[in-house]
């Protein structure tokens, strides 16, 4: 068994070196064609099955379309739904590698074909690096060479070893026995890091016959659900959207494999039986690529009337604090054909939305740029959609005149606050210029005007206009800077800087007080007191 061991390395890394540039091959062969299928074919379940099961067909790598798909996910272009049919696609795809392996790699001699085409692919691969597409076409060429090549030094390696192999004390079909070498097939794939090297150490091994089907069947689903291990690997610091498909790919595969070991013996006498109906050699690589499909298969039943079930509960995981402000704390669908009630909702979203952007300007105003606060502006940003679309709906039921009123402002205030939210961070980009003894005071004032803005705007129970005193501020600390840079107290690069700042800075204040003028007369109806209606907001 020690003599082994090379071997067995050097088939697998052959293998794996040829799956590794079989898969780069095929993406700069494909171009932008993965985008362009994954965005478009995965309106339905089904669509989005057999998206995920083509493209993996073809690339030899479900980690590939898997990370394909998280990026989609994380780019808003699918939804976690239908992420997770491509996800389950890609695990039926994956069941190709096991049909090449016992149709071709292990019944054809390819050595005399593989060292060719892995020089030529490589060679023409170099020689068409200005030309992307058809280079990484004759790169995959190449990979596929030594993907065969692989698969036969794996086949040397294991040949001889049967009487080894038979003799091994868990080598009899039994629970222990499935036990063992479901084990086996985990820990393997975990080390690899790749289902289809897995199979291919199954397949070649068990191509002699002295390994029990059964046990060499659970060892192909051990496999399978071994390949869980890299998603669950992708969890740790990922992104939720990122981290919930890696939950639905372990999710499948643990129920995939919980069918085919109950049902076993079946699956087995399937097998068998759809490979003499198709006139297929059955011997036992066969069998086991026949069985990895159908089980991938049956768990694709059995996932079927979960699916909506399983999107919702996966939903629930992994919610970060940002996702969390996304979501409407007010709107219900249900709302939607009682207007009363949908008014009182909206206005107490769109104050919900008035005081997190003012947190967020608040923050942004006092604390250092970071990543967070620019997240936290995308989540506000997903609820303003949310408003404009629950908005959307109300408008075309039969309105109140009270409704009808109001609508108008509610859109208005939305559109403050996303402003709000923009010009607060545009003063993240401008930097404060040093300012001499004789402007800080006028600074000071101005943004003491600022602030008492922002604080005026968020205080449900009272509020003034804080226009005046924002506009007066601003021309007080304008005329300042002009004539410190006609005396020569401040130079034109420093002057101007400070303009643009206390601009931005203005927007900010008059976007939180004209946002909360648009709120003011409709906070009663949204259970919040306020005082005697302002004067209407200028237009």
């Amino acid at each position: 068994m020690i003599g082994l061991l090379g071997p067995l390395l050097g088939g697998l890394g052959l293998f794996m070196l040829g799956m590794a540039i079989l898969t780069d091959g095929l993406k700069l062969a494909a171009g932008g064609a993965l985008t362009s299928i994954l965005s478009a074919w995965t309106r339905t379940r089904l669509r989005g099955l057999l998206t995920g099961t083509f493209i993996t067909s073809v690339m030899q790598s479900s980690s590939a379309v898997t990370v394909a798909v998280i990026g989609f996910v994380n780019a808003g272009l699918l939804t976690l739904s239908q992420a997770m049919w491509v996800v389950f696609g890609a695990n039926l795809g994956t069941t190709m590698t096991g049909w090449l392996v016992s149709q071709i790699g292990l019944r054809l001699d390819w050595t005399a074909l593989a060292l060719p085409l892995v020089g030529l692919g490589m060679l023409a691969g170099l020689a068409l690096k200005g030309r992307p597409r058809l280079g990484g076409a004759a790169r995959a060429a190449g990979g596929f060479g030594l993907f065969f090549l692989g698969i036969g030094v794996l086949q040397e390696a294991f040949s001889g070893l049967d009487p080894q192999i038979a003799g091994l004390p868990l080598a009899e079909a039994g629970l222990l026995g499935i036990a063992a070498f479901l084990l086996a097939g985990v820990v393997l794939t975990t080390l690899t890091q790749s289902s289809s090297a897995a199979m291919v150490i199954i397949l070649t091994a068990s191509a002699g016959g002295a390994l029990p089907l059964e046990l060499a069947a659970a060892a192909v689903i051990g496999a399978n659900l071994g390949t869980t291990s890299t998603a669950l690997l992708a969890t740790i610091g990922a992104t939720p959207a990122a981290s919930r498909v890696a939950m639905a790919h372990v999710t499948f595969n643990a129920v995939t494999a919980l069918g085919a070991l109950l049902l076993l013996p079946s699956m087995l006498w399937l097998s068998e039986a759809v490979l003499d109906g198709v006139g297929i050699l059955d011997d036992g690589p066969a069998l086991l690529a026949a069985f990895h499909t159908l089980f991938n298969l049956l768990g694709i039943l059995i996932i079927w009337p979960l699916a909506p079930w399983l999107a919702r509960w996966l939903s629930t995981l992994y919610r970060s604090e940002d996702e969390e402000l996304a979501r409407p704390a007010f709107l219900d669908s249900n709302l939607t054909g009682t207007p009363s009630l949908a008014l009182r909702a909206l206005v107490l979203e769109c104050w919900r939305l008035h005081t997190l952007s003012l947190d967020l300007a608040r923050l942004r105003l006092t604390a250092p740029q970071n990543g967070k606060l620019a997240a936290r502006e995308n989540s506000l940003a997903e609820l303003a959609v949310v408003i404009r679309e629950f908005l959307a709906r109300v408008s075309t039921e039969a309105m109140t005149p009270e409704t009808a009123r109001a609508l108008p402002d509610l859109v208005r205030a939305v559109h403050h606050s996303e402003v709000l939210c923009l010009e607060s961070g545009e003063v993240f980009g401008l930097r404060r210029p040093v300012a001499g003894d004789a402007m800080k005071p006028v600074w000071d004032r101005f943004d003491r005007a600022v602030a008492k803005a922002l604080d005026k705007a968020g205080n449900a129970d009272s509020f003034t206009d804080t226009r005046p005193s924002i506009r007066r501020a601003f021309v007080k600390l304008k005329s300042a800077l002009l004539e410190a840079l006609s005396e020569g107290r401040a130079g034109v690069r420093e002057v101007d800087a400070s303009l643009a700042l206390a601009q931005r800075l203005r927007h900010v204040a008059e976007a939180a007080r004209d946002g909360r003028l648009r709120l003011d007369p409709w906070l009663d109806e949204g259970g919040l007191a306020h005082p005697a209606a302002q004067d209407p907001l200028p237009s």
